[in-house]
């Protein structure tokens, strides 16, 4: 939504950020999040560039989509509207901020060069990922000085590139459906901070949100809590195919890359509840909210001695991969219950019949017949920490949610990971367990592997899991802005590493929680926790 409104009451926020900028460097002043991987700024105003209603936004074909997606940044929060053209618009007049296919530099493939000069500005990129974050810091650059006749970005070069590849965030809408319109808002913020990974919990007990067109009773069914419970409708529901596409859309056109997660073989109450036939026991009660019931009903898992449960995953895992273009299925696979395999005569008789000798090897057979599935796709299987230790294959990404090694012994046994511990990146913990600066202080990369060794590490991300705030203002005040705290630490380099510089960077952003709309987003600034 494009509220032209805005930018007449933040005059006053982003006029007080320049007034203390006086007599400061911008190299030290910079409120650019993520911190920049090198940044060199001057402070004189014939340097500045002004934002002027003739300046105009200049595109190689390529980029086309980061140029209307920097007009409307540039719409909302000034006013002003830019003309937008490709590079051979000779008809464009006034100063011009140019976005540039640059086959030649040396940077990774989300990397960016931007020149700001007082004639002009230029993004430089291999692709459109690397223009679109360089739009990001441009403008996550702008401020405001009446002296200077209104909007302006203050002269910088800046050469950046992030530490890892996955730089994500987790939200759980099966236990709490999350609706359509929060999704994209917070694609929206995310993008602007440069993180590029949504991963989507879309099945557990409390729920399975996916249509899948071969299944129908796992949403008719599986998607809505028992009337006894009286839940708020809010909380209910599942996404039809067509709003996953609309949503997937929406977020290449921002460089995030949405990755399903799809529950095997616990965590399923909800799919068990449509089809208990696929359950060991054959009876499954109707779906509950997590703490009006059992909270988690580790003994509800798919029967793995059952023929029709792999043909029903086949299915399923052929939906999803024909919806979702990630290179990239999570398949769970953590907290499952041995109670009902142990007590299950086709479990048993499986076990026998592939010389299983532990429930552990049993899963490990259950997750590695659906990771075929996956890979037979041409994509990966991620899977929690827990199914490193059932044997699966190498070719799954082990995500460490528990373990206080850091993935340590996944790496040192060759398989890839992602961290998200919940010491320090669970995002529904209050801030008295969490706060802000224990997110940012999180070194993922123990000392001591070699170069091989730390490729492994693919990134990091914050997970939250909305069983206990539900409500969307609850949510964003849970995630902001510690999720900025997170971005720094996924892209920015290593060293980076100053708490009270992120903290004094961070006030700035103030201007930016308001422009995104984060609910009652007054109440970060009392004290960033």
């Amino acid at each position: 939504m494009c509220n032209i409104a805005f930018h007449t009451k933040q005059k006053i926020f982003l006029l007080v950020i320049v007034l203390s900028y006086t007599g400061v460097s911008f190299c030290q002043q910079s409120a650019i999040v993520p911190q920049p991987v090198k940044l060199i700024t001057s402070s004189t105003d014939k340097d500045k560039f002004i934002l002027k209603k003739d300046c105009s936004i200049i595109s190689d074909q390529d980029f086309l989509t980061e140029a209307k997606i920097l007009f409307d940044f540039f719409e909302r929060a000034t006013g002003l509207s830019l003309k937008v053209g490709g590079v051979k618009d000779t008809l464009l007049k006034g100063e011009k901020i140019v976005l540039k296919k640059d086959t030649v530099v040396v940077l990774p493939e989300e990397g960016y060069i931007l020149d700001v000069t007082g004639k002009g500005i230029q993004i430089r990129a291999k692709g459109s990922a690397g223009i679109y974050y360089g739009c990001m810091s441009l403008i996550q650059a702008l401020a405001y000085a009446e002296r200077l006749g209104g909007y302006f970005i203050p002269a910088m070069q800046i050469v950046d590139y992030p530490r890892f590849t996955w730089r994500g965030l987790m939200l759980d809408c099966s236990r709490t459906f999350i609706s359509l319109e929060y999704l994209k808002k917070t694609i929206d913020r995310m993008s602007f901070y440069k993180l590029n990974t949504l991963h989507l919990h879309l099945t557990d007990d409390q729920g399975w949100r996916l249509q899948i067109e071969e299944y129908p009773l796992l949403t008719s069914k599986g998607s809505f809590f028992d009337p006894r419970y009286n839940e708020p409708k809010e909380f209910e529901g599942f996404y039809s195919q067509r709003d996953i596409r609309e949503l997937i859309r929406y977020a290449k056109e921002r460089h995030v890359q949405i990755v399903p997660e799809i529950e095997v073989p616990g965590h399923s109450h909800a799919a068990l509840y449509a089809y208990p036939e696929l359950s060991c026991s054959g009876e499954i009660t109707p779906v509950f909210p997590f703490f009006a019931g059992p909270n988690m009903t580790e003994n509800d898992v798919f029967c793995a001695g059952n023929g029709d449960t792999y043909p029903f995953f086949k299915s399923v895992i052929k939906g999803v991969t024909n919806i979702f273009p990630s290179p990239y299925i999570h398949l769970g696979g953590d907290e499952v219950g041995e109670k009902a395999w142990k007590d299950c005569k086709k479990c048993n008789s499986l076990m026998i019949s592939k010389n299983l000798g532990t429930k552990s090897e049993l899963q490990g057979y259950v997750m590695n017949r659906v990771g075929e599935y996956v890979t037979a796709a041409g994509k990966r299987p991620i899977g929690w920490d827990e199914v490193f230790h059932t044997g699966v294959g190498k070719e799954w990404i082990i995500m460490i949610w528990r373990q206080s090694d850091r993935g340590l012994n996944a790496v040192k046994a060759g398989y890839d990971v992602i961290l998200t511990p919940h010491t320090n990146l669970y995002f529904d913990f209050d801030y008295n367990r969490t706060s802000t600066e224990k997110v940012y202080s999180f070194e993922p990369i123990p000392d001591g592997l070699s170069f091989e060794e730390e490729k492994h590490y693919l990134g990091i991300q914050g997970s939250f899991w909305n069983h206990i705030d539900r409500t969307l203002a609850k949510t964003d005040f849970q995630l902001y802005p510690r999720l900025l705290a997170l971005s720094e630490r996924s892209w920015s380099e290593k060293s980076v590493t100053d708490y009270d510089n992120f903290r004094k960077r961070l006030a700035a952003h103030r201007f930016w929680f308001d422009y995104f709309e984060i609910n009652d987003s007054g109440r970060y600034w009392n004290v960033i926790r």
